[in-house]
């Protein structure tokens, strides 16, 4: 007989609805013979059941008859069970808390009112969703009552821890029925230690809820919002991020004060006839298939309260100058309260991680191991989504042998199937780090060396040696501390694993792309070589309708009606000749390079003198338009370009005489003028001029010193020189020193030409 898959499918989902009533039932009765044994006042500590780890996964198996046999009861000993303790010391109570939990009783009506009163946040919003827009309209019940309902998939586990540190979880008679499990998880939080006649008061509680409807969300705010920061943790649930908050004894805030707050973000394979809740990123395509992995954002808040009075005081001074701020630190031994909200569209949250067999010491213990099975949980999905990516990016095992598979992976088509696959998976295997990352960051922050051996001042305050209390919770907070760290480091390993994976998805998208471009050349090349064959013809038939052209105007000319009737053909073959000919030496020539360069430039050079000329005729009238100015412009000489030098007509000599001087042959000869070196304040520069009559001769002038500026023009001043002229030297041209830096050198060789014509005359 063939099954299809859905067929398969329905099979497999009835399987695994029988056996989680059959395990439903056997942790039933085996939490009301563990309750009879405590009403009938034994002393002993709860039995150990040795479970295998169950799983809502349907692909784990159950052994029946090994679970059973766990159970050893023997008839002849009074009906006595074996245990297996946890350690010698887990029979002392004084180890464990022994002050129970205030009373608490909530009702329908409150839960309506709160829900109509209650001032929601943002956060609050977003995930209660239609509870709070449509407030005003709900209806009661407010809670499905048959099982059967389509928003009836979660799972919950709520446990009561007694003063022996063992947890025992909540099932009420009235819940054995066809009641839902919305229903049945309002009745159990909906009441702590309401029960007088109850001799089992609870220390503790623990309170785990899975992928919970909105108005379960209302629910758990409403009990919960005295006691826990609810508005925080919903919108710690929003964000995209792995935090932890631990106790805040300095905030304003009292249930931060006594709070350790614990949220974990990440990535998830959505499940199946699993569907993410509204506010969660999830993938748009949930059904999964070969090509296609559904991928969902899952988050989770953890919660410890230590419930009681603070048992110290710390101070701190944010600075120097402001005034001491107090602190309130509580008890690690007071009674707790653990709270645990998970939204995972998945099957593969362990549901073991608290049972009977477990003895909590204090609320941080039970808070540790919930931390812990987070934290494995989390590593187990992670896995999963390296194992899924993987298979979606690894080679089919027959590439090897078909061309046709070798060419699909190796080319990209045209819905660039490969590509999108590299990099979705590239790019999520890198988020998923991130995450991780995170995860590591937070504990390692939250968790120091100070919280585990228990001198930090805030954090669970206590080592070893402040009493035998101490000391054993210090021991079994190190066993926890281990179990914890494993996970982080098979976390640690999972992004290794990441990281070798993305190499190999970066070296086959460069495969890719490198086969894709070889593949594009070659189409390119080929499209060039069309694109030339093409340009040939385009070229032929170009030839062909220039030769027909001047042709075809001949024809049309002598084709005119009004054309005189001549029989004699002269006349049409001469102008044929002067038209065509022409025309056809004119096109062979631009058809070549050196033809077209040359048409090209007498072209230019033509049009520029018609412009030229019209230009310089329109300046006739005075009138020169915007296009005719660039005719007239004066362009400036190109800086940097040396002009051509022109041969030298005269020699420095001779152009000193020319000028009224007097040429010597050489530097510091008979005729040469002279200027003291070395001159300063008190010895102002001195003009040597040599003399006519005697080589050995000359005459001195002091020159004054004027310390005025060389840009500020000089002052005419009186000629005081021996020959008494009285000269006066006037600046030429108004032009200063700054202008014109050689004034000077002339009024020096006005001087000395004065002085030898007055020696000349003498």
């Amino acid at each position: 007989m063939a099954l299809d898959a859905a067929t398969a499918r329905e099979m497999m989902n009835k399987l695994a609805e029988d056996r989680a009533q059959y395990l439903e039932t056997l942790n039933r009765a085996h939490n009301a013979l563990a309750q009879a044994l405590l009403a009938a006042g034994s002393d002993k500590p709860s039995p150990q059941f040795s479970f295998q780890s169950t799983r809502r996964n349907t692909a784990e198996t159950f052994d029946t008859k090994t679970t059973v046999d766990r159970l050893e009861v023997d008839s002849s000993q009074q009906h006595s069970i074996s245990f297996e303790d946890e350690s010698e010391s887990d029979d002392d109570e004084s180890l464990f808390v022994q002050q129970t939990l205030p009373p608490e009783t909530y009702t329908e009506e409150g839960l309506h009112r709160h829900i109509l009163e209650y001032d929601w946040t943002d956060g609050d919003r977003e995930i209660l969703g239609d509870v709070v827009d449509d407030r005003k309209t709900l209806k009661r019940p407010f809670f499905p009552q048959t099982p059967a309902s389509a928003t009836d998939k979660l799972h919950h586990s709520i446990f009561d821890v007694g003063n022996d540190g063992a947890p025992l979880e909540i099932i009420s008679a009235a819940d054995t029925g066809s009641r839902s499990k919305a229903q049945t998880i309002w009745n159990n939080i909906s009441k702590l230690n309401a029960d007088p006649e109850k001799e089992r008061r609870a220390v503790g509680r623990i309170t785990i809820v899975r992928e919970p409807s909105p108005i379960l969300f209302a629910a758990l705010h409403y009990t919960m919002h005295k006691h826990f920061d609810v508005d925080e943790m919903f919108q710690l649930l929003v964000d995209m991020h792995t935090r932890g908050l631990p106790h805040r004894p300095y905030d304003k805030d009292p249930r931060h004060r006594n709070t350790f707050v614990w949220t974990f973000e990440y990535f998830t394979i959505v499940g199946d006839e699993c569907r993410p809740m509204k506010w969660q990123k999830a993938d748009e395509q949930l059904d999964e298939t070969e090509e296609h992995i559904p991928v969902s954002r899952c988050a989770s808040v953890i919660a410890l309260q230590l419930v009681g009075d603070p048992i110290d005081k710390v101070n701190r001074r944010v600075r120097r100058r402001a005034k001491k701020e107090e602190g309130q630190i509580y008890d690690p031994f007071s009674p707790w309260r653990v709270l645990a909200i998970q939204c995972y569209p998945d099957w593969k949250s362990s549901i073991d991680s608290h049972d009977s067999t477990k003895h909590y010491v204090n609320g941080p213990e039970a808070f540790l191991v919930t931390l812990r099975a987070e934290y494995k949980d989390a590593r187990k999905r992670l896995e999963e989504v390296y194992k899924r990516v993987s298979d979606l990016v690894r080679m089919p095992p027959d590439f090897m042998f078909k061309r046709a598979v070798r060419n699909r992976l190796l080319f990209e088509d045209d819905e660039f199937t490969n590509s999108q696959r590299y990099f979705w998976a590239h790019q999520t295997l890198g988020v998923m780090n991130e995450d991780i990352q995170e995860m590591i960051a937070a504990y390692r922050h939250c968790f120091k060396e100070r919280v585990w051996n228990g001198t930090d001042k805030i954090v669970w305050p206590g080592d070893e040696n402040s009493s035998s209390r101490f000391a054993n919770w210090r021991k079994r907070m190190r066993r926890l501390r281990q179990d914890i760290e494993y996970e982080l480091h098979q976390l640690e390993k999972i992004i290794h694993l990441n990281e070798v994976k993305m190499t190999e998805i970066k070296n086959l998208r460069d495969d890719l792309f490198s086969g894709t471009s070889v593949l594009e050349s070659r189409r390119s090349v080929m499209q060039a070589t069309i694109t030339v064959q093409q340009g040939h013809n385009i070229k032929l038939l170009t030839l062909v309708t220039i030769f027909f052209l001047p042709l075809t105007f001949v024809t049309s000319v002598f084709g005119m009606t009004n054309m005189p009737t001549n029989d004699s053909f002269h006349p049409f073959a001469i102008v044929t000749v002067i038209i065509c000919v022409p025309t056809y030496m004119l096109i062979g020539s631009l058809n070549t390079t050196t033809g077209l360069q040359f048409w090209t430039t007498k072209t230019r050079s033509f049009f520029h003198n018609v412009g030229k000329w019209l230009a310089n005729f329109l300046a006739l009238f005075h009138y020169r338009p915007k296009w005719a100015r660039k005719y007239h412009e004066i362009k400036p000489e190109p800086v940097g370009v040396d002009k051509p030098r022109k041969p030298r007509s005269k020699s420095a000599a001779e152009g000193m005489a020319a000028r009224g001087g007097f040429s010597s042959p050489s530097p510091g000869g008979p005729n040469s003028v002279l200027l003291s070196s070395h001159s300063t304040l008190e010895h102002p520069p001195r003009l040597f001029v040599p003399t006519k009559t005697s080589t050995n001769s000359t005459v001195k002038f002091d020159l004054p010193y004027d310390p005025r500026p060389f840009n500020e023009p000089p002052v005419p001043e009186k000629d005081n020189s021996s020959s008494g002229s009285g000269a006066e030297l006037n600046t030429k041209n108004g032009r200063n020193a700054g202008g014109d830096n050689g004034w000077l050198s002339r009024v020096l060789c006005r001087r000395a030409r004065n002085t030898l014509d007055e020696e000349k005359v003498s």
